[in-house]
């Protein structure tokens, strides 16, 4: 089975760890960085399969422009984003992005629930290609 490419664009370090052990024995290849201007970098230059975002890096909101600009790079209109974030569901929706995510998760995550999302996100993506 192909290793799966996945960018996770968080600024707090103990998340990014955790994340990592979640895909420990999963054929997940896992690319962090901390800001959304080394996010656009690396999803400009290589090819992800999913893109997990939190909301909130570096000011209230900028997971959420960031979104904004993924979708407006060639061949990253439909790759599935998740979004993780300590709000809760309704504040999240005062951003403006549902349309453009595949899920939202508050934190913290369930692994079992991540995972599971991301799979299907990912055979839903195939089965559209």
């Amino acid at each position: 089975m192909q290793t799966k490419q996945i960018l996770y664009v968080e600024d707090d370090t103990a998340n990014q760890t955790l994340i990592k052990l979640f895909f420990k024995k999963e054929p997940f290849e896992l690319t962090t960085t901390d800001n959304p201007d080394d996010a656009l970098d690396l999803i400009k230059s290589n090819s992800y399969h999913v893109i997990i975002v939190d909301l909130n890096l570096r000011k209230e909101g900028d997971g959420a422009e960031l979104i904004r600009e993924i979708r407006e790079v060639d061949g990253y209109e439909s790759v599935p984003v998740f979004v993780f974030s300590g709000h809760d569901i309704h504040s999240f929706r005062d951003y403006g992005i549902e349309d453009m995510i595949q899920t939202y998760f508050s934190k913290p995550v369930n692994k079992k629930t991540l995972i599971n999302a991301i799979w299907e996100a990912l055979e839903i993506e195939q089965n559209q290609t």
